[in-house]
This record gives structure tokens, sequence and C-alpha cells, in this order.
């Protein structure tokens, strides 16, 4: 679904009809000590997000969604506008530490709702320096 990986790897063409990496990976910078970044997907093809993380920071990393069938203005719900939404559920919040990989650098969130939200915070002391941080849907 998407992902943040820094330092970026070179934009090359994707395997037998898969998308290049670069359309996934939503990081356009180091996320600052203290800074947060944010997705949101349609979660409606899914039963279940699963992913890994590793970074040289501490991060919180928070999965929530939202079941609202209009955006507030009353609009039908686009890529454009899901981030308008009230992402109320929230399904985990995770402290991912570097030092503690094997019990924090992994996450299995079942659906909640028809729409989700991934926030990544820079909880750490300075801004990340590397980071691999990979959200995926599934159905089974």
């Amino acid at each position: 679904m998407f992902a943040w990986v820094w330092p970026k790897p070179p934009d090359k063409e994707g395997f037998v009809n898969q998308p290049r990496f670069s359309t996934l990976n939503l990081i356009k910078e180091p996320i600052p000590e203290g800074g947060e970044v944010v997705a949101y997907h349609c979660a409606q093809n899914f039963t279940r997000m699963y992913g890994s993380i590793a970074c040289d920071q501490a991060l919180e990393a928070i999965f929530t969604f939202s079941n609202d069938e209009v955006t507030p203005d009353g609009d039908y719900i686009t890529d454009e506008n899901m981030k308008t939404l009230h992402y109320d559920a929230e399904a985990l919040k995770l402290a991912y530490e570097p030092s503690k990989q094997s019990a924090t650098g992994k996450y299995l969130v079942t659906i909640y709702g028809r729409f989700l939200s991934v926030r990544i915070k820079n909880v750490g002391t300075k801004p990340i320096e590397w980071i691999r941080f990979y959200v995926r849907g599934s159905v089974f």
C-alpha cells in the first residue's frame, strides 16, 4: 500500500507490471525530531494491516480508522478529501524502540473502519538518518 523509506532508493522500473517503488514511498525528507508524517488509504479491500518498522530513532506509530460515510461538509469521499474524515477508532498505538527491534519492529492491525490513517511521529532525540516503515494490507 505505502511505505516510508529513507534514504530513498534509486527510482527504477518496477518488476513485471509492478508500480515503481517511488510511487509507494511517501517520505519527502528525513522526519525531524518531534516531526510527523501521515497517510490515508481506503481499507475496505482488507481484513487486516501488517508491516515492519526499522529506524535509527524512536517512533510513535498510530493506526486509526474512520467509518464516516461522507466528509464533514457532506461531500462524497475521495482520495483528496479523505484526510478530513474523523479517525476516531484507534486500532493500535505502537512505541517503536530501536533497541527493542524484535518486540516493537512489527505489527498486525485488525480493520475497524472503512478508511485508514497511519501517523508516524519521531519521538527520538534527533532527525532520522534512516527509516524503513512498510504498511501492507491482507484479506486473509
